[in-house]
């Protein structure tokens, strides 16, 4: 195989997004001619053809859809390291911290910018993804402190134990629940529905069943907005909870479910080889 460029890969990248070779050249900024000789020349050097194109589509082939992840990781991975070479002359060390999106925003902020504000020579990277986006990110050395609901089982990752979050049944302040509300009948109820993990996903459908809802939210600040314009009920871990009960911008409301809600467990991960560069990081973490 001969040599893989990264100006072939992000010109794979930009027309495996865009579909057109055309809009791939106005994007980057060269010419189409010069898109069409950098996807040859990759192709040449995978052997394999990765784009079938006619007149009217460009579309991959199984080999450019097998290819697709790989070359994004690695694109991922050359930024990361320019920007680490590029911070290390400002700073005195540079971390890549991912997390989850609720993660972020009811648990993790205000922990970072008491770390930030200790450790003002540390430049920090913020990543938001899912559990198995953070792990495999860690795994491709462009993350190197992750905070988890999904915890992987790997040897190279040290996996620890964070905060426990309990399930809260939460409504609008003005809604009319006033009684205690069985779960067994929430289909009768306007739920919002929205999974906080495998435990939870599977407490869920032990008590309550499979169910489509009316309304599904797969991102946490989406879900609290809707609970709060209108006349829903909804399930969320006391983190996120808590803090708009004490604004008095949602009331908990009393429920009843066949067992008891599972406990929202979240988990510190890092690549055990890293430990000296993000051991400030973790002692902050575990003092919090």
């Amino acid at each position: 195989m001969n040599d893989v460029e990264i100006q072939q890969l992000r010109a794979f990248l930009s027309v495996a997004q865009t579909k057109n070779f055309t809009k791939s050249a106005e994007l980057m900024f060269i010419s189409q001619s010069t898109v069409t000789m950098r996807i040859k020349a990759l192709e040449q050097a995978l052997g394999k053809r990765l784009f079938e194109r006619d007149n009217r589509q460009v579309l991959l082939t199984p080999a450019g859809k097998e290819f697709l992840d790989y070359a994004r990781r690695i694109i991922d991975l050359v930024e990361e390291g320019s920007r680490k070479v590029n911070v290390e002359e400002t700073y005195e060390d540079s971390l890549v911290v991912g997390s989850l999106h609720s993660l972020w925003n009811y648990l993790l902020f205000p922990i970072m910018k008491e770390f930030q504000g200790k450790h003002p020579r540390t430049a920090l990277r913020f990543i938001t993804g899912h559990s198995w986006d953070i792990v495999q990110q860690i795994l491709d050395g462009v993350i190197d402190f992750g905070i988890v609901l999904i915890p992987p089982t790997l040897s190279e990752i040290e996996v620890l134990p964070f905060k426990k979050e309990e399930i809260r049944l939460v409504s609008n302040i003005h809604s009319g629940f006033t009684e205690e509300i069985d779960l067994t009948n929430i289909n009768d109820l306007p739920y919002i529905h929205m999974d906080w993990g495998p435990n939870y996903s599977r407490w869920f459908e032990e008590n309550i069943g499979k169910h489509t809802f009316s309304l599904m939210v797969d991102h946490a600040s989406l879900y609290v907005q809707y609970l709060q314009s209108g006349d829903y009920i909804g399930l969320l871990p006391s983190v996120i909870a808590d803090t708009f009960i004490q604004r008095g911008e949602l009331k908990s409301l009393s429920f009843r479910s066949k067992t008891k809600p599972p406990i929202i467990q979240s988990y510190i991960i890092y690549p055990k080889r890293k430990l000296d560069l993000i051991k400030k990081l973790l002692e902050h973490m575990l003092q919090a």
